[in-house]
């Protein structure tokens, strides 16, 4: 009988132990894969696709624990993904080209603002300025990686604008509104999903608000989009297949239900301004559902108009050698995905 017990004993003792094991085992085999996504600027309320693929689990349901970073300007995003130190990333595609022709080891894989955002602005009431040639002995503020700066070389030569009889002020990006109302820049560079806030610093004082896109005047490109390393493609395609298409799904789910996204983002952001947020978020999604998002689907990159700002790049960045089929890829993609869009009040 005491042998018996003793076995007995002995196998409750091992079945605990191997439940305990299983139990310190099974989350660590279980836990989502960490991965950082860098974003191209701070966050504001054009970002507010990848806040609700955070918060309303598409990348944990795709296996993945993400850390949304913030940016300091598309062409340092483009540099930090290429270097490893963020296995994602958004920024704008044609400064993510001109990174590749300088050797860049990255590729874009899904577009998210079909239209580009590149603007100029200024107070109106304080300098006059009608377009771009207006900006010859002008000063204008920027941040050093800002796309809409990098870009600018083009805007120039296309309609004729001498660059340099324009004047630079390099600035943290946050200081741009200040120094146009301090007097210290004439103009700024911005992105039109920027423009709710600059309009609100210049009301506050006193101060008339005016800008201009840069596709109004023949510079319309692909706008920002998502980028991955090629080592990264290539050692684990499956990877890159899942965060892509969860990214997308979260991006198709905004535009069906945009004031829910948007509550994701004020929840991630509170100090930003909810009114302003409103505003960036609703341009955004304008330059994201087109003629053209509604015909090929969210994310995906027409090779006409890819082949077009790939050949924008060549012309006036003296980039050569750029072949499209290295540059992007729809693979990882959802086909065609066209959300209804819903409202925003």
């Amino acid at each position: 009988m005491k042998k018996m017990l003793s076995q007995t004993v002995r196998s409750v003792r091992q079945i605990v132990v191997g439940s305990l094991i299983c139990a310190m085992l099974v989350p660590a085999a279980f836990a989502n894969e960490p991965i950082n996504f860098l974003l191209d600027f701070v966050p504001y309320g054009k970002h507010a696709f990848f806040y609700a693929a955070l918060e309303k689990g598409f990348w944990k349901d795709a296996g993945f624990d993400v850390t949304i970073l913030k940016g300091s300007g598309s062409a340092a995003t483009v540099a930090a993904v290429a270097a490893g130190s963020a296995e994602f990333g958004f920024a704008d595609i044609p400064t993510a080209i001109i990174g590749i022709s300088k050797g860049a080891n990255v590729q874009i894989v899904g577009v998210i603002h079909e239209k580009s955002l590149y603007s100029i602005g200024w107070l109106d009431d304080v300098v006059k300025i009608k377009g771009p040639r207006d900006l010859e002995g002008k000063r204008i503020a920027s941040s050093a990686g800002d796309a809409s700066r990098v870009l600018f070389p083009a805007l120039a030569q296309i309609v004729g604008l001498d660059q340099s009889k324009v004047t630079w002020v390099t600035m943290t990006a946050p200081a741009r509104a200040a120094s146009l109302i301090a007097g210290q820049a004439d103009a700024t560079v911005l992105l039109a999903t920027e423009t709710p806030t600059f309009s609100a610093r210049a009301r506050e004082s006193g101060k008339k608000w005016a800008s201009f896109l840069y596709s109004d005047y023949g510079l319309d490109l692909y706008g920002g989009g998502l980028i991955v390393p090629n080592d990264q493609i290539a050692k684990d395609p499956e990877r890159t297949k899942k965060f892509v298409q969860a990214t997308y799904k979260a991006v198709a789910w905004s535009v069906e239900h945009p004031e829910e996204a948007l509550q994701t983002f004020l929840k991630d952001n509170p100090a930003v301004n909810p009114a302003e947020a409103r505003e960036h978020w609703r341009i955004a999604l304008a330059h994201l559902m087109t003629a053209n998002t509604k015909r090929f689907g969210i994310g995906y990159m027409d090779k006409d108009k890819m082949q077009h700002t790939v050949d924008t790049v060549e012309k006036y960045f003296n980039a050569t050698g750029l072949q499209s089929d290295n540059i992007y890829t729809n693979r990882f993609l959802i086909p065609k995905i066209v959300p209804t869009e819903g409202h925003l009040n």
